[in-house]
Parts: C-alpha cells; structure tokens; sequence
C-alpha cells in the first residue's frame, strides 16, 4: 500500500498526540468545575499537543483511587488528600502548587487559610458562644473544611464532636455558607476563599470566630509512570500560563477563586499539613 507524504504525517500526528486525563477534587458543583476545566484543558493541550480529558471525582477519596490505579495521569489534588497520598504512594510526581492573588493585600501566594465562621446577626463571638450549637465542616478529606479547623478546636481542648448539638458534614464549602444563611447551622468551617466569594455575593455578614495558620494551596502531581518528558512540559506550561489567561478569569467568575497561575514549592512547605493530619 503506497502513503503519501501527507498521510503519513497525519499518521504521525495521530501517533504522537495523546489522551491524557487530569482528574479534580470537588470543591464545587460538577458543572461549574467542567466549565472552568475546559478552559485549562485547552491551554495545556495547546502547550503540549496532547488532548485532554477532565474528570470531576465523586470525592476526594475516588480521586486518590484513580491515581492510585492510573486511571487518571493528572491530579489536582486538595492540600491534604496530597499529603495522605503522597505518605502512602511516594511515587506520585509533584508537579507544581496553584497560587492565588490575596483580596486584601493583592500578593500572589500559594497559601490559604481556613475560618470558622456565622453570622454577625447571630451575635456570636467566640467559639465558647457556640457550644451545644449545630456545626458543620465539610468533607473528612477537606485541608480547610475539616483537617485545619479539626486542628484548631482540639488546640483549644474542643472534641467537635461532644461539644457541639451536632456536627454535620455538608461536603462543598458553599453548601455550609447556604446553611449558615438559611439558619440551619450556628457556625461552620470554610476556606478564606470561600469566605471572600460569600462576602462578595451577600455582603459582609459573617463573624470570624477563628482563622488558621497558612494552609499550602492545591498540588498538581502525576502517577509514577507519567513519563518525565511529559512532566517537564506539564511543570513548564504551569508556570508559564499567563496572568490574564481565561482559565483564571473562569476560576474568579465562576468559582470565585482568585486564582493567579502556579507554583514549585520545596515539600517542607507542607509540614503544617502533616502535623494537621496528627490530629
């Protein structure tokens, strides 16, 4: 069978180009992450030539799972299911951790924090104010929604689950804002972002009852056999994506993230995490 040039440099291409599928955490509603991740698709199929398939996890544990049994090559993974995944499978490839812009100071770091939050019309001010309330955190596997303000209680001699009525765990950060506007709660855990994102959409009317330490951002690792070629133009396209890239935009827009592009941290950045993680 005779190929012509241009055939087979379709060939080639075809050969050359692969699917490569990045797996994310759910921080937020399914629809909102696809949207926003086809935007990031797309820029790092256009610096690496690969097509790219997002897949939204159930949760945080299904995330870790896939990466485990490589049915995803990419993860974007939370701060602590990173720490807990990377302490039981050593072989993951850290590739580089997601920034964003701070509101109150304009600084693009790669950390967060975590609040304990209610209302302002509530009247609360302090966590002894909140005692035989209903609580809620977010998912067991969240760093902000659960392992750091877990942290911060216990710091405090405070065992979540004898003192408060109830502590419920609503999964996303926006459904505790939901249930602290509804009154079904009297208090709860969220990202600093979250936060921001609620203030902006409702006004400024939560009460921070506790703030965090600094909390490392999100990581962006690969499996073991992701191939190292292929992990320097990942690392590199992360680094260099644009301020002003429409990936970021959707991240504001959207999910009311300040998101202001990537990072490569040394692993000591995310001891905090490991001792939350003792608690």
């Amino acid at each position: 069978m005779l190929f012509t040039a241009a055939c087979i440099l379709g060939l080639q291409s075809l050969i050359q180009a692969e699917t490569v599928k990045i797996g994310v955490f759910p921080s937020n509603e399914p629809a909102k992450l696809y949207q926003v991740m086809e935007y990031f698709g797309d820029y790092l199929s256009e610096k690496t030539g690969d097509d790219i398939s997002v897949i939204v996890s159930h949760d945080y544990t299904e995330l870790g799972l896939r990466l485990r049994e490589g049915s995803i090559d990419i993860a974007w993974l939370n701060t602590l299911t990173y720490v807990r995944l990377k302490s039981v499978i050593p072989e993951i490839r850290y590739l580089a951790t997601y920034m964003e812009r701070n509101e109150r100071t304009g600084e693009i770091i790669p950390y967060y924090r975590s609040n304990i939050v209610c209302l302002k019309s509530s009247g609360f001010s302090s966590l002894e104010d909140i005692r035989d309330r209903l609580f809620a955190f977010t998912d067991p596997s969240s760093t902000s929604g659960y392992a750091y303000p877990n942290m911060m209680l216990k710091q405090r001699g405070i065992d979540p689950e004898s003192y408060f009525r109830k502590v419920f765990y609503l999964r996303q950060h926006d459904r505790v804002v939901e249930a602290l506007r509804h009154g079904s709660i009297a208090a709860g855990a969220i990202s600093d972002g979250t936060l921001s994102a609620a203030i902006r959409r409702y006004g400024d009317i939560f009460t921070i009852l506790a703030e965090s330490d600094p909390i490392p951002l999100d990581a962006i690792v690969s499996t073991e056999a992701f191939p190292s070629g292929k992990i320097k133009a990942y690392r590199d396209a992360l680094l260099s994506m644009p301020g002003d890239h429409p990936f970021l935009h959707a991240m504001k827009e959207t999910l009311g993230w300040n998101a202001a592009g990537f990072a490569v941290l040394d692993d000591a950045f995310y001891d905090s995490v490991r001792e939350a993680l003792k608690q």
